[in-house]
């Protein structure tokens, strides 16, 4: 695959994965109500499918990170890449607490210093934990990348086989057994195995993925993967609540989301590949540097826009939640196209700059 077509799946991808992200969020008010009815199925299902949207983040990560030559240089990572998501991460860390406290009436320098302070264990709005786990496989990605570069095939998918089993399967497992039964399955914490768990394994698998021909393989099997073990996710995940785990964001406990996450992003490639409309593909162009601050702003945006639309909008139901879908997607697109153009401040508050052509 040439460099311009690699490029154009990943920004596909991610600009899929980021439709994804503002879903979860806007619907998982609606997967509280009405519990049981028709309509918070289907709502609760499409929010579990789209679940798949981080672990892609991390395997985009990889695919991009893990084949750069710069990755090994400290210098480059420290000087150019960590500051690009670092950065922007602080301000809304701090711009968050000053939007939250004036949506609720409560603004004070004690409350935006009290969670500011904080931030280096807890992030000041909850979509913002994604970056503490991107930001340290920023800073480890040197090392990883010295490994994976020495690496065999067979090595990698011992790698990453061992996180799934460690990470994944077994706490799955183990939590759908009864109690004295499950803590067989469940490995002592000094063993460590969490050193190549959490995300990390996301980010290798999808340098892996970039290492082994998926061509070949069947787009219906793929898609039936999908759905199979999505359905499956999403009846477990009601039968077995437990099956999440906080710490890991229930991305990498519960087994079904990286079967399914590495299904569809096969999918995705195999189609971003073969996108040839000129249109299609400026689109994408055009949406994938805004991704990162999208994904900053988007909640905040949902903060004020869902009081207003259950207030104020006479409709209910899978018609509400993709009203509002749209609105705060069109808004957060719109406002970060806006920072997108302001020099300095684009920068600072999405990690990009603009360039002249």
């Amino acid at each position: 695959m040439n460099k311009n077509q690699r490029i154009f799946y990943l920004d596909f991808i991610r600009v899929i994965a980021i439709l994804l992200v503002i879903f979860i969020h806007v619907s998982a008010i609606d997967t509280t109500l009405n519990v049981g009815s028709g309509q918070w199925q289907i709502t609760k299902i499409l929010n579990y499918f789209a679940h798949i949207s981080v672990p892609v983040f991390f395997m985009i990560s990889g695919s991009l990170l893990l084949n750069s030559k710069k990755t090994t240089s400290l210098s480059y990572t420290w000087k150019q890449r960590i500051p690009r998501v670092a950065i922007p991460f602080i301000l809304w860390s701090i711009i968050s607490p000053i939007v939250v406290g004036i949506y609720a009436h409560s603004l004070s320098m004690h409350n935006i210093l009290t969670a500011v302070k904080t931030m280096l264990y807890q992030p000041t709005s909850p979509t913002l934990w994604f970056m503490y786990p991107l930001i340290g496989i920023y800073i480890l990605s040197p090392v990883i990348k010295t490994f994976v570069q020495s690496a065999t095939t067979e090595m990698l998918v011992y790698v990453t086989g061992i996180w799934l089993v460690t990470c994944s399967l077994l706490p799955s497992i183990a939590v759908m057994l009864p109690k004295n039964i499950g803590q067989l399955l469940q490995l002592s914490p000094i063993a460590n195995f969490f050193l190549i768990g959490g995300f990390t394994g996301y980010f290798i698998l999808g340098y892996l993925l970039t290492k082994i021909k998926v061509e070949n393989i069947n787009n219906w099997l793929l898609l039936a993967v999908f759905l199979i073990f999505g359905i499956a996710g999403n009846f477990t995940s009601e039968v077995f609540p437990k099956i999440f785990d906080a710490n890991n964001g229930y991305y990498v406990t519960s087994i079904f989301i990286p079967i399914m996450s590495v299904a569809a992003f096969i999918l995705l490639q195999k189609w971003g590949s073969r996108v040839k409309s000129n249109t299609t593909i400026g689109i994408f162009e055009f949406l994938s540097p805004l991704v990162f601050g999208v994904y900053l702003i988007h909640n905040l945006l949902i903060l004020y826009v869902e009081p207003w639309f259950m207030a104020n909008v006479p409709v209910h139901g899978l018609i509400a939640t993709f009203l509002r879908y749209i609105v705060v997607l069109v808004l957060s697109i719109l406002i970060i196209w806006i920072l997108h153009l302001i020099p300095g401040l684009n920068y600072l508050l999405t990690g990009n700059s603009r360039k002249k052509k």
